[in-house]
């Protein structure tokens, strides 16, 4: 029988058939089961070397002569296999293709039998999972240390493994050290044992199973701040000229560690819990099973808590001890099971600490990422993934947390909580999938969710809602019509509405099934509501455009009691060039209990600009709440060419400001506004130093902004290792920008181009990809990069230098860069003058005739 086939289904198939070049991605068959990794290694940090041995206890689940493990570049010396007791036994053979270590057991195994191999291997200046630092003269002032970093899949590179989420062993790191350095890693620390000839070794025991890429080893100087959770050590691994600071950024772990255990009815899992912040890592945050790595800008002084917070951070990454530590997707598929689990307890943190403000606020920081980008294009649970690093996007970041946001609305809290408490138990030191989620929601609760589920991780997109709200007085009926406008099938989803009448005993409040394109709803009520509210609660992510009477946008605006109806409210208004809807702006800007309102009253002002919102602004500057004064000197940016936002800037700078990013900001916005700034105003702020160099940041983004090319050599010199990374970056984007934007010569364009290309070549992973971008942005005119960026395209071990370098080569080729667009104004305004030129050569000789 041949059915219809609906416009979504059409949809899905086209998507399948443009994924056709990547394979259907599921977890691989397991031929054995890894029970224990025991690594016993010393660590030198000079030579940046790693040597000893990996033994591996394993069960054959099939029928196998051949081990096979992840390996990368192992320099492999030998491999031994044991018998039960530990004692040597055989050498074995083995294939080493440089990727993956294939050792032949001598025998075939059958199913159920146990074995034991060790392998003696070292690895020296790895490509990736296993990086090291050191002082050079270059960078002099860097430190000592080695930290491993192993999502998705590197870890590879550093010790033997079956690297994928669907394998789990329990561990065991014994290092030894220079005893200058500490030594932490995951589980329980045994035993800390001096050697001779000034060494030391540690021995750390996670005796509980985790996957792969979550083991850690971290060797460097610390200072060590503990506290102690439920007889269990918390510590905090900080550089030691920030100890001063190590509590003041971590000390509300102790408070997330009673809530998260409370919250979830699982209690904290592990034996420890360790933060450390570590030189130049990668990312903000990994969540290393009960040791979690986190970059330097976790660590906030005074200055900083002003407009900033780790504890987003924090909260993230020991939520995920909990949702990908304790329970972990089978297949990166199914990442969202970490990532949109972590994602949310920033929200239940926030919601729990700091009030339902807070984390309405959080939502709408996260709404507009949850649906633009790839989420429209793919789906969070993707079976047709390129690689790995592909999935870590806004799928199962924010729309994942959004997710988890309206299912917890679908079923409730106490359902909520308690679903994820039986998930966590039922699936504890084990992995998970999508259905299992599903499969424990629906029976604890009775309901099917198979169309939420379909609907919200295996289509892309989201709800795009079309609702207007009349008012029929003949009738006394409210008319609400709501229209799905995006592609594809309708979504299916509760909508609240809630009509509020000033008599609050007259108010009328329903929640009505969506699941058609169009549906009108009739409500009768006695008089003509005060405020009509769509989705008071806040718990559906969509884009809602509503049409409804001016006056009822006005009491949204100043009476709703959530900050999200507020917002909208901004926005609906911030579509206005009416003078009265901008004076409605200013009065949220100053006058709205909470500051996000404001913030998002300055943004809008911004946009609709006119002097009134102008002044507003300018006012906005010396208002007492940071970040809302951050907020107003952003927002000033959308002034160019503005004399009297150009003097309100230079007063601000000339101010003393507490805050560190809204000084940052001040200068950012100064630089988009006035072109004519001397730039050595903007070079004086690269000696203050603040939180992340943010303000050294925003220096050289604005030198970027100048039309005096000298600025290329101030800015080359900031590219250049020794200096902080996000600097570097900062430089490197203000290079391209200088081309891009203004006439250089020939030689400064040639000497830049090359100063670029030679970057390529960087340790530092985020100093690539900013790179390859720079060159992508100047187009045609770095045509001279080509070569070394087709091979860092080709080669580059990460995946985001990869495709960067080949987004920039299609720039090049293609000619869509920023710097190719303005190189062909140029030539087009070369080729009027020399047309003018003649044309007056040719006037002239009439003339004198």
């Amino acid at each position: 029988m041949i059915r219809a086939i609906s416009v979504l289904h059409c949809c899905l198939l086209l998507s399948l058939v443009a994924a056709a070049d990547e394979p259907l991605r599921t977890s691989a068959d397991r031929v054995v089961d890894i029970k224990h990794i025991r690594l016993d290694v010393s660590v030198d940090l000079q030579e940046q070397s790693l040597t000893g041995s990996a033994t591996i206890d394993f069960v054959a689940l099939q029928p196998v002569r051949t081990l096979k493990l992840d390996a990368v570049d192992h320099d492999v010396q030998h491999i031994w296999l044991l018998d039960k007791e530990g004692q040597q036994k055989q050498e074995l053979s083995s294939e080493n293709t440089g990727e993956e270590l294939q050792i032949d057991l001598g025998q075939s195994l059958s199913k159920g039998s146990s074995r034991r191999v060790v392998i003696e291997y070292s690895v020296t200046q790895p490509q990736s999972g296993l990086h090291f630092f050191k002082p050079t003269d270059d960078e002099p002032n860097v430190p000592s240390m080695a930290w491993t970093q192993g999502e998705p899949r590197h870890n590879r590179y550093w010790f033997p493994c079956v690297d994928h989420p669907s394998e789990q062993q329990t561990t065991e790191i014994i290092a030894t050290v220079s005893d200058r350095y500490r030594v932490l890693s995951n589980g329980k620390l045994l035993d800390r044992t001096p050697l001779a000839d000034n060494l030391v070794r540690y021995h750390w025991r996670q005796d509980k199973p985790h996957v792969s890429y979550l083991v850690s080893l971290v060797v460097g100087e610390f200072a060590v701040v503990e506290q102690r959770w439920r007889d269990r050590p918390i510590t905090y691994y900080v550089p030691p000229d920030q100890e001063a600071d190590a509590l003041r950024s971590f000390g509300r772990t102790v408070e997330m560690l009673d809530f998260f255990s409370d919250r979830f009815g699982i209690e904290y899992p592990w034996d420890q819990y360790a933060q450390v912040v570590v030189e130049q890592f990668t990312s903000g945050g990994m969540e290393n099973t009960s040791a979690t790595t986190l970059y330097d800008g976790v660590i906030h002084d005074e200055r900083a808590l002003l407009t900033s917070t780790p504890d987003r951070l924090i909260a993230h990454e020991l939520g995920h001890q909990w949702w990908g530590d304790l329970v972990t997707c089978k297949d990166w598929s199914h990442l969202w099971l970490n990532e949109g689990f972590a994602t949310y307890c920033e929200v239940l943190w926030w919601e729990h600490a700091l009030g339902r403000d807070e984390a309405d606020y959080l939502l709408w920081q996260k709404n507009k990422p949850a649906r633009t980008g790839s989420t429209n294009e793919r789906p969070i649970v993707d079976r047709f993934y390129p690689a790995p690093r592909t999935m870590f996007d806004s799928r199962v970041y924010p729309k994942a947390g959004w997710v988890l946001h309206m299912l917890r609305h679908r079923v409730g809290d106490d359902d909520f909580f308690r679903a994820l408490q039986r998930y966590g138990t039922a699936y504890a030191y084990q992995t998970a999938e999508t259905s299992d989620l599903r499969k424990v929601f629906s029976e604890l609760t009775g309901l099917s969710l198979e169309r939420f589920f379909y609907d919200w991780t295996e289509r892309p997109g989201h709800p795009v809602l079309d609702i207007e709200t009349t008012w029929q007085p003949d009738d006394g009926l409210i008319k609400v019509v709501i229209k799905q406008t995006q592609d594809g099938d309708p979504f299916q989803f509760p909508l609240t509405l809630e009509f509020v009448a000033d008599d609050t005993a007259n108010s009328v409040t329903l929640e009505r099934e969506v699941s058609e394109a169009e549906m009108t709803i009739y409500v009768p009520m006695r008089d003509r509501p005060a405020q009509v509210r769509i989705d008071p609660e806040y718990t559906l992510l969509a884009e809602i455009n509503e049409t409804k009477s001016d006056d009822w946008w006005q009491a949204q605006l100043t009476d709703a009691p959530t900050i999200a109806e507020r917002i909208r409210a901004v926005g609906h208004f911030a579509d206005s060039n009416k003078e009265s809807d901008r004076q409605r702006l200013v009065k949220s800007l100053n006058t709205d209990d909470f500051y996000g309102v404001r913030i998002e009253a300055a943004k809008a002002l911004g946009a609709t600009g006119g002097n009134t919102s102008r002044d507003a602004l300018i006012a906005g500057l010396q208002t007492e709440h940071p970040k809302v004064r951050r907020a107003c000197a952003d927002a000033l940016s959308e002034f160019p060419g503005d004399i009297q936002v150009s003097a309100a800037l230079h007063e601000a700078l000339d101010r003393k400001e507490p805050s560190y990013y809204v000084r940052a900001s001040v200068i950012d916005s100064l630089a988009e506004v006035d072109h004519d700034v001397d730039p050595t105003l903007f070079e004086e702020e690269l000696a203050t130093n603040s939180h992340r160099q943010i303000i050294q940041q925003s220096a050289l983004l604005a030198l970027g902004e100048s039309h005096n090319v000298e600025v290329l050599d101030v800015l080359g010199e900031w590219t250049e290792p020794g200096h902080y990374r996000n600097c570097r970056i900062a430089a490197i984007k203000a290079l391209a920008n200088v081309l891009v934007r203004n006439e250089v010569s020939r030689a400064a364009q040639t000497h830049t181009i090359e100063r670029l290309t030679q970057l390529l070549s960087d340790d530092g992973t985020h100093i690539r990809v900013a790179v390859a971008k720079a060159l992508g942005a100047v187009g045609k005119p770095a045509e001279p990069a080509r070569n070394r960026l087709q091979v860092v395209a080709q080669h580059d071990v990460d995946q985001r230098v990869r495709d960067a370098a080949e987004s920039a080569l299609t720039a090049i080729r293609e000619g869509n860069g920023e710097g190719t667009e303005v190189q062909r104004l140029r030539d087009e305004l070369t080729n009027l003058k020399d047309i003018n030129s003649d044309l007056e050569d040719r006037l002239l000789k009439l003339e004198s005739r």
